[in-house]
């Protein structure tokens, strides 16, 4: 079918807000639809963003890959770290160290059954056996504790030699997208949109700006936020709260530049690739690491803490450091809009929905509201059937994000505030996570691969072990035979991360070389003074 002749084919489509859903909607689609549509983007002045210090998931790889981004460019205007994981700390309320784990990357398994090495990690954790299951199953502990980089110097972009994400600044990332966009096209105006118009049918036909006139399109984007402009509140699309199983709907966010002078903070000890997770008295702190600085906040229960009493607390948490840097206020909805697409309006980022950050899903709803979109993207005459698969699949992945967060808190024996014990005793636990944890009490997670659409297997064996949470007794099918080969695999991972760690280098020296654009010269010296011989090849040849 020739597509300029086609009557029935969107040819404008208008994206209303900015900030980093906006932008990223604008370049995304501008990919795609390249020349054969106009896009035009909205955004007020009046309105500020939510996005401060983001963590994010090892898709956005993929997405700005696709993109066209270099991956040095927008590091280094996004003020951007590696991310190879998350520190949970003081969550399970055990008297032990109460740290664990959640990296990226798979688990190793057996070479002849194919099960992951978590279940033989299990089996002498239960006769015994001391060792941590992070630290046994994952390279990225050890190279997390040393600060490392997940890249060497003559690694290419969107590659390293153990599986990564990013900690970027939001604000700046928005800013960069938004001159990306506009450089392939995109209409950008400046503006308040003041009302919307439905047709007969009840469609947006248009949109009323305060200095722009009517603003038409065949097909509009809403990334208006918490608000819900178009979606919530002219389509009436409603939304449904899952309050009643995760009880934080308020954050307090507050950024912490380094010392003046030092960008990559070697003064105090360099910058970590990973985040961090506190568990605090009524919910949570947040550590998210970036070049000139660190972004905080505390997300929390405006049912179990005031403002005040939050804020607080939380400084007395960040110590001096954050005694004159102001604090930003942040009020959420928790939940999803039932219809993320309703009629010809498709919800992304904050106004299709929200789940507190705990495992930086934030980004990467934006991301996947995109990518099926493009995979559903309609005609004008909008199929039901089309809407209704989008918003089956949106609607599986917030539920299986609701029941990966909720695992957090109902696994956990905190019982020293109200607000644990409430999440303990009284937390409602929604039937699609119930039932795994009944089947996870006799037996955990046994296949590779995505248990929803999202989280793989060994993200939910993290957070069992890390919260104590184990069957009443190993797999019985490795009661059978000898199973020496998979203690070995375990043995070959802390090798595998020792000559890792050796060989990589430190976290805030390869951003300082990046930013420098000085990788050559900083590899050969990182060569020449190391304490092993480099093998022949590359630290590709690793074995993974």
């Amino acid at each position: 079918m020739n597509t300029v002749s086609n009557p029935n084919i969107i040819k404008t489509i208008i994206i209303v807000g900015g900030g980093t859903s906006g932008w990223l909607s604008a370049a995304y689609l501008s990919k795609f639809l390249q020349d054969s549509c106009q896009i035009t983007l909205i955004e007020s002045s009046d309105i500020g963003t939510v996005g401060v210090g983001e963590a994010t998931l090892p898709t956005l790889q993929i997405t700005f890959k696709l993109l066209g981004l270099s991956e040095f460019d927008w590091m280094t205007r996004c003020n951007a770290s590696f991310k190879l994981g998350i520190k949970f700390v003081n969550w399970s309320g055990s008297s032990k160290p109460d740290i664990f784990w959640h990296p990226f990357g798979q688990l190793k398994s057996s070479p002849n059954l194919g099960i992951p090495i978590s279940q033989y990690w299990l089996k002498n954790y239960l006769q015994g056996n001391t060792a941590a299951f992070d630290e046994s199953c994952f390279e990225h502990i050890n190279l997390c504790a040393a600060q490392k980089s997940p890249k060497s110097y003559d690694s290419p972009e969107y590659s390293g030699n153990i599986e990564y994400a990013y900690h970027l600044d939001a604000g700046k990332l928005a800013t960069y997208l938004k001159e990306r966009a506009k450089s392939a096209g995109v209409r950008h105006i400046v503006d308040n949109v003041l009302d919307v118009a439905l047709d007969h049918r009840g469609f947006i036909s248009h949109v009323i700006t305060e200095n722009h006139s009517n603003q038409t399109a065949d097909f509009f984007i809403d990334c208006s936020g918490f608000r819900g402009l178009l979606i919530n509140q002219a389509l009436q699309e409603p939304f449904i709260s899952y309050g009643d199983s995760l009880f934080c709907d308020r954050a307090i966010a507050i950024s912490i530049p380094y010392e003046k002078g030092d960008r990559y903070n070697y003064n105090n000890g360099g910058i970590n690739p990973y985040s961090t997770a506190t568990a605090l008295s009524s919910g949570w702190a947040w550590n998210v690491p970036l070049v000139e600085r660190s972004g905080n906040g505390y997300v929390y229960s405006s049912s179990f803490m005031s403002q005040d009493d939050a804020e607080t607390e939380f400084r007395k948490h960040l110590g001096d450091k954050a005694n004159d840097q102001p604090a930003k206020y942040i009020k959420t909805r928790v939940g999803r809009t039932r219809n993320t697409w309703a009629k010809n309006c498709v919800s992304i980022g904050l106004s299709g929905g929200f789940i507190e950050p705990l495992e930086s899903t934030g980004i990467y709803l934006v991301e996947l509201g995109l990518e099926a979109l493009i995979r559903h993207f309609p005609e004008k005459s909008f199929s039901p059937l089309l809407i209704n698969n989008y918003n089956r699949f949106m609607r599986e992945i917030y539920e299986e994000i609701r029941d990966f967060i909720v695992m957090h808190y109902c696994l956990t024996q905190r019982e020293y505030t109200p607000f644990w014990r409430t999440n303990k005793y009284h937390n409602f636990i929604p039937d699609s996570l119930q039932e795994k944890l009944n089947l996870w009490k006799v037996m955990w997670p046994i296949y590779h691969g995505n248990i929803g659409h999202l989280f793989p297997d060994y993200s939910y064996v993290c957070i069992l072990a890390g919260m104590g949470y184990f069957p009443v007794q190993s797999l019985p099918l490795l009661g059978y035979g000898e199973h020496s080969q998979e203690d070995k695999i375990i043995l070959k991972t802390k090798s595998r991360s020792e000559q890792l760690r050796e060989l990589l280098p430190d976290h805030h020296e390869y951003l300082q070389q990046m930013f420098l654009r000085n990788f050559k010269a900083s590899w050969q010296s990182l060569l020449a003074h190391s304490s092993k011989p480099m093998p022949s090849s590359s630290l590709s040849t690793i074995v993974r």
